[in-house]
């Protein structure tokens, strides 16, 4: 009896140290609650490791010390047994990347969220326009949604925390939403980051002028929420919408955030260039030209259409 017991622990330590046929690396879910003879069988299914029978002995006793942790986890070739348990009893589980683009909606957010399948739960209540910080974030197998959500609703509060320190009291914007709100508008109407802070000195001069935004984002955002793309031009008749978002329409800014702005875009919303232009227009280029008045501004106008229709006979 003792001989056959040594053979057996010579047999297992032996099989701890034998390596796979895996041949390639190999990506396994462990779904939470599974079994130990589910794992072993889902491990063996995907050639990590032999005799899954015999796994499933040393892993039970394994696991009296180290359990088996669910997750997503990357098998290399060649790999042991004895590598695959440690591995199993960390819990590393691998980590994804999710990168939230400056200007997305809040939507669109959540949209990528819910379309994430190796998230779970729910995202919970209504979210406002705006309110969520685009960055890169980092998550595992199993993570919560909500749990996403509320680390960009942090990051955004702590962001406009900073920008409010820096907001001058001669500034039109006097709230934490006032500067999301324009920051937000800086964030669809400029395609360069140099840009930022002259996009925000034009709103805000148009601010203390009381002269309308007449940003044309803003009209897109009245037209569509945030829930869809506008695969159109503007027209006349979408100007005139009247929409508590349309800034052709009204006067001031927008009841609220037509976007999730960037940290940049915010920065500037609280510390614009120190210009006194009121109109800017695309110049063909990425970029825009500025004007302190209406003169110059047509002068522009009539430049961008005259290259607009040299490009599209190219």
């Amino acid at each position: 009896m003792l001989i056959l017991l040594i053979s057996l622990i010579n047999i297992c330590i032996f099989y701890l140290f034998v390596p796979s046929k895996l041949s390639e690396n190999v990506t396994i879910i462990i779904q939470p609650k599974s079994s130990a003879n589910q794992i072993a069988m889902t491990l063996s299914d995907h050639n990590v490791i032999k005799y899954p029978n015999l796994f499933l002995f040393i892993s039970q006793i394994y696991s009296l010390k180290n359990s088996l942790k669910s997750g997503e986890y990357t098998f290399t070739p060649n790999i042991s047994p004895i590598q695959t348990l440690r591995i199993l009893s960390s819990g590393k589980s691998i980590i994804h990347k999710m990168v939230i683009p400056e200007g997305t909606t809040v939507n669109e957010i959540i949209m990528r969220i819910n379309n994430e399948e190796r998230l779970v739960g729910d995202i919970v209540g209504d979210i406002p326009e705006g309110f969520l910080m685009p960055s890169t974030y980092f998550f595992s197998y199993g993570d919560q949604k909500e749990q996403i959500i509320d680390k960009m609703r942090k990051l955004m509060s702590s962001q406009l925390d900073k920008a409010m320190k820096k907001l001058s009291p001669n500034s039109p914007l006097k709230t934490r939403l006032d500067v999301l709100i324009l920051a937000s508008i800086i964030e669809k109407e400029a395609s360069l980051s140099e840009e930022k802070p002259l996009i925000a000195a034009v709103f805000i001069n148009r601010l203390n002028k009381h002269m309308k935004l007449q940003a044309d984002p803003t009209t897109i955002y009245a037209i569509t929420l945030g829930k869809y793309k506008l695969n159109r031009a503007l027209t006349r008749k979408d100007l005139s919408i009247q929409s508590p978002y349309n800034t052709y329409y009204i006067f001031n800014l927008p009841i609220g955030a037509i976007s999730c702005p960037g940290a940049e875009s915010i920065e500037s919303a609280v510390n614009p260039a120190k210009i006194n232009s009121l109109y800017f227009v695309a110049n063909n280029k990425g970029g825009h030209n500025f004007s302190d008045d209406l003169d110059n501004h047509n002068k522009y106008i009539k430049i961008y259409r005259k290259n607009l229709i040299r490009i599209q006979n190219d």
